[in-house]
């Protein structure tokens, strides 16, 4: 996936959000100032820029697809290349301030936040909460087989079928997709 493809799938999944009931207030973003949350991993997209001779590559997304690349160029200087954390300029945010004492503004795009409601929806919870009541109790953590799938009642693997599955809870909701 890269930024225009991100663009494009926000603009499908916001109509959706709404018929999924997220109140949240949508926005497109604007450039350089919003984080879209999402990992590009073609590395042809990714963000480059100077870094000092000492710099060592970190890696914030938690996989060692994530991690950025240091590299040395033919003229001798550094450069670093990272994952873009910005979305493209019109890309259709959701936010909402979050927290009790002091609200913060939270925000993702709108595909974000529409695979995140999808995988919830069809998340089974039990099988979770078992495998960690089995994982902190007893020896027999290392017996339990986690399900091929995970813990999805169906499969989620592509956009297509993310989008079916949204339409699918929308027309469970009696509203029309």
């Amino acid at each position: 996936m890269n930024l225009r493809i991100l663009k494009k799938l926000c603009k499908r999944a916001a109509p959706l959000l709404l018929q999924l009931g997220d109140d949240r207030e949508q926005f497109p973003s604007e450039k350089w100032e919003n984080y879209h949350g999402t990992f590009i991993g073609d590395r042809k997209h990714w963000d480059r820029g100077r870094c000092h001779p000492s710099y060592e590559g970190r890696n914030g997304w938690g996989t060692p697809r994530g991690a950025e690349v240091v590299f040395t160029t033919r003229a001798g200087r550094r450069i670093v290349m990272g994952p873009p954390v910005h979305p493209r300029k019109g890309t259709i945010m959701v936010g909402a301030p979050s927290g009790y004492y002091e609200p913060e503004w939270d925000e993702q795009c709108a595909w974000s936040a529409l695979e995140s409601l999808v995988l919830d929806h069809f998340t089974d919870w039990d099988l979770v909460e078992r495998w960690q009541e089995r994982e902190f109790a007893s020896e027999d953590a290392e017996k339990f087989e986690w399900p091929v799938g995970g813990a999805l009642t169906r499969d989620l693997s592509s956009v297509s079928l993310i989008f079916a599955a949204a339409r699918e809870i929308i027309a469970g909701k009696g509203g029309a997709a």
